[in-house]
């Protein structure tokens, strides 16, 4: 990514990474939990979006060509789950998270995405709104996702030596 920050759309999303995902990211417990639990979530929409893709064809006999979009849909976003979990690799502690600028474009269309999908939840009818909520959950839980994995991986704080209940011998 060039370092040109006069772009609004870097902005908003170094915002948004800064602002909502990253303190949430440090107050996490354990090492690199942003990323594991990131990577959850992205794996939450993949299969929120093939539940999507799944009852239309059983409730309503939709032929899988007629869903074309939500499979491919599905392929991408399970090909985009396997690229997450094997680019963890790639974030150590203390430093910038390459995540941050490798995903830029995908996390900032991806709230549009999901914008539009909490619209078509909210204007759909009772069972195809039903229908539409497992495609608005799989936008959300990608977003969220999406910004979790790209935050920074702060060190792990020192933690004062704990001592055990009944370490002490209280007899002597």
């Amino acid at each position: 990514m060039s370092k040109n920050t006069d772009n609004i759309l870097v902005k908003i999303d170094f915002w948004i990474l800064d602002t909502l995902f990253q303190p949430l990211a440090n107050r996490l417990p354990g090492e690199k939990m942003n990323l594991r639990v990131g990577t959850n979530l992205v794996l939450g929409s993949v299969i929120f979006s093939f539940a999507f893709l799944l009852l239309p064809m059983f409730l309503y006999g939709v032929g899988l060509f007629h869903s074309t979009y939500n499979l491919m849909s599905c392929v991408m976003m399970s090909c985009f789950y396997a690229y997450v979990h094997q680019s963890q690799g790639l974030v150590r502690e203390g430093f910038v998270n390459p995540l941050r600028y490798h995903l830029f474009g995908i996390r900032i269309i991806s709230i549009p995405f999901a914008l539009y999908s909490v619209y078509i939840w909210m204007t759909a009818g009772t069972l195809v709104g039903r229908i539409t909520l497992f495609y608005c959950i799989s936008n959300i839980l990608s977003v969220c996702g999406l910004y979790l994995v790209s935050c920074n991986v702060n060190p792990p704080k020192k933690q004062e030596h704990r001592k055990a209940v009944f370490s002490e011998n209280p007899f002597s």
